[in-house]
């Protein structure tokens, strides 16, 4: 009877042992959670939306179009306010005076990443240049992705392989008998650009890896529970999307290892003639000449970040010109115009990047486009490196940033109408969109603006002026222009949830 009475003691305390240690992580998680409140009480933030418990704000962001959503706060709480997104403290920027003190005056301190999860998964644990920490080896890679990406020897060097790929894209369409799915046209188009500028030529398995790109885009733009609650990032690799998108690094890396060992054989046999930027890339990693030694993952994490904004941005840019045109055919009929005046008075009528100076008015469409529906509508986040002040507000170290450019773009202190499509509004407007006009950084600014612009928007004029040159365009199952649908889903871009279908006709045969 002792016996059993001390075991069954032992059993209930070894329960209750066990009981209580379960609670450890849940008590730490929520004694965490008030100290962290209780700091935040003691520094002056900017003001914000009322906080639910543990949450936070988080609420507010349940929404397909987030910027939409961020917007309408900040003309509650002002352009600079505080939210509390689980356990990270964030400010989100809605006016071009709070980007110049982010982007310019305070540049040094808010040009580190914060550690998202998708960037640890997909871009090899931040070796990426888009979320690589600030620092000497994000600071080489980019001088390297601009040198042999976006000067003006590098495009002049890599020019005919836009003027083919996009000739070859004008020859696909003209012999199709049904409506163009522009979205999945102008992707593949970009996707055939990027590979033969960085590697020379086009992937075997070219349909496999852009659809790889696409999985991986869709997958970094979910909910991700380690990004707003760090301290249950364990929990987050038990998530199914975790897995999905660890399945699609490793379909993406044996793509990209094969296409990588292909190119070191080949050079082997025999040096290119022009080296590309896997070539420089490769050069680094067999010779050094960085801070740190670059590895193959390394050299992946780059080609991935520019696979991927070269395919997305400059598709999505093109297929909203196109959509905004269509809905108004005065600006569709003074583009083509020009566009025809320009090629028509050429002895051989073909279209090259040359021409894109000459295009004035095309060139204003592409900027109202990138106005009123950026690639990015929430540029990619910030991190505060040490503490600092902005307009009397106390922001700690390690706070999250988001600039709100769409917010920006429509606020009627820098535009005049600004929730209405106009590319004449660029006909004596001075901004520029390379970071230097803080009411207008489609592209951002600062340390952190993209590097590739130059490559991206010869990309974006070229298959445009394309499209209107060679083609008369219309709506098919005779659907009207006003009924067009412009839903849009904001993830790593925004773009068009429904592919604009286009007909085409044949106006002016392709030159080959």
């Amino acid at each position: 009877m002792e016996i059993n009475a001390f075991t069954n003691t032992s059993k209930t305390f070894n329960l209750n042992m066990l009981q209580m240690s379960s609670l450890i992580p849940v008590s730490l998680f929520f004694i965490f959670f008030l100290v962290k409140k209780y700091y935040q009480k003691r520094v002056l933030l900017p003001p914000g939306p009322p906080k639910l418990p543990f949450i936070g704000n988080m609420h507010h962001l349940v929404d397909p179009a987030p910027h939409r959503v961020l917007k309408h706060l900040a003309t509650k709480y002002g352009p600079i306010m505080h939210l509390q997104l689980g356990f990270v403290s964030t400010i989100v920027v809605s006016s071009a005076e709070g980007a110049r003190q982010i982007m310019k005056t305070h540049d040094s301190i808010f040009s580190n990443r914060p550690k998202l999860v998708a960037p640890k998964i997909l871009g090899y644990n931040y070796t990426d240049i888009a979320f690589a920490p600030y620092g000497s080896y994000w600071r080489q890679l980019k001088k390297i992705c601009i040198i042999e990406l976006s000067t003006t020897k590098s495009m002049d060097s890599t020019r005919f392989i836009r003027e083919e790929e996009v000739k070859s894209l004008a020859q696909s369409i003209s012999l199709s008998s049904e409506p163009i799915n522009l979205s999945e046209s102008l992707f593949a188009l970009n996707h055939n650009i990027i590979t033969r500028t960085t590697f020379g030529s086009k992937f075997d398995d070219e349909l496999r890896f852009r659809l790889s790109i696409r999985e991986g885009t869709s997958l970094a733009a979910g909910f991700q529970i380690g990004d707003f609650f760090p301290s249950l990032g364990f929990v987050a690799k038990l998530t199914r999307m975790n897995k999905r998108m660890e399945d699609c690094l490793v379909e993406l890396s044996s793509i990209m290892d094969e296409k990588i060992q292909k190119h070191i054989d080949q050079r082997k046999i025999k040096k290119p003639e022009h080296e590309r930027l896997i070539d420089v890339l490769l050069r680094f990693k067999d010779e050094g000449g960085l801070d740190q030694p670059l590895t193959t993952d390394n050299i992946k994490s780059v080609l991935l970040d520019v696979f991927t904004g070269a395919s997305e941005n400059s598709s999505n840019i093109v297929e909203w010109a196109m959509t905004e045109m269509i809905r108004n055919p005065s600006v569709m009929e003074k583009a083509q115009a020009e566009v025809r005046r320009v090629i028509g008075e050429k002895v051989r009528p073909i279209i090259e990047e040359s021409d894109l100076p000459k295009l004035g008015y095309m060139q204003m469409v592409v900027k109202e486009t990138l106005r009123f529906h950026p690639p990015v509508p929430l540029l990619l986040p910030r991190e505060s490196m040490e503490r600092c002040t902005i307009d009397g507000y106390e922001i700690p170290s390690e706070t999250r940033v988001i600039v709100n450019f769409w917010a920006i773009a429509r606020d009627p202190v820098s535009w005049k109408d600004p929730d209405v499509f106009n590319p004449e509004r660029f006909k004596d407007e001075t901004k520029d969109f390379k970071g230097h006009d803080f009411e207008y950084i489609p592209f951002g600014a600062g340390r952190r603006v993209c590097p590739g612009i130059s490559l991206g928007m010869a990309t974006t004029e070229l298959s445009l002026a394309s499209l209107l040159y060679h083609f008369d365009w219309k709506l098919p199952y005779e659907e009207k222009p006003e009924d067009v649908d412009m839903t849009e889903t904001c993830g790593m871009t925004c773009y068009k949830t429904s592919s604009l279908l286009l007909v085409p006709t044949l106006r002016f045969p392709i030159t080959m």
